[in-house]
């Protein structure tokens, strides 16, 4: 008999968080500053230093966590701390490149609706894997996790259109 490896949640949890966060958070504020800015440099630098500063802030921020979580509940599948961190701090920074790459090749106007759909698109498969993960409906999955997530983005679009200077 084949003996199956068992994943802790805590790494799911992790995944999900850095990707889900960085497609929404980093999409929000790329819309919000491009919408109001006019140097593409200026884009790109703002949105490099919140895809870095995000994923080590986040990786830190599950360590600490996830470290004070295992103190407390001794029951559960234990999840190495330091491995939860990177597995935020990495999906971070490779969800954080899909909304950014549009603005590094096309000029900032005609990125921001194709950064948009790229990290909704983004959402859409990060539900679905979700999905596939609980083994619940993935279409509702899918469906949950872009209204979810494109709410949160299109919070950095409104405020971008509103502050336009």
């Amino acid at each position: 008999m084949r003996r199956r490896k068992t994943i802790s949640p805590d790494y799911f949890h992790s995944g999900f968080f850095g990707v889900e966060d960085s497609l929404v958070s980093t999409t929000g504020a790329l819309a919000g500053i491009a919408i109001s800015a006019t140097s593409k440099e200026a884009i790109i630098a703002t949105a490099l230093v919140i895809i870095a500063v995000e994923s080590t802030s986040m990786a830190a921020s599950e360590f600490i966590s996830e470290e004070t979580e295992e103190d407390v509940e001794k029951e559960k599948i234990p999840a190495n701390p330091i491995i939860s961190g990177l597995i935020i701090f990495v999906g971070y920074i490779i969800a954080g490149m899909v909304p950014l790459i549009p603005y590094l090749l096309l000029p900032h106007l005609q990125a921001i609706p194709v950064s948009i759909v790229a990290a909704l698109m983004g959402l859409l498969a990060l539900g679905i894997f979700k999905g596939k993960v609980t083994h619940k409906s993935r279409f509702r999955a899918a469906v949950e996790v872009l209204i979810i997530g494109g709410i949160a983005a299109g919070i950095g679009l409104a405020v971008g259109i509103i502050f336009k200077i």
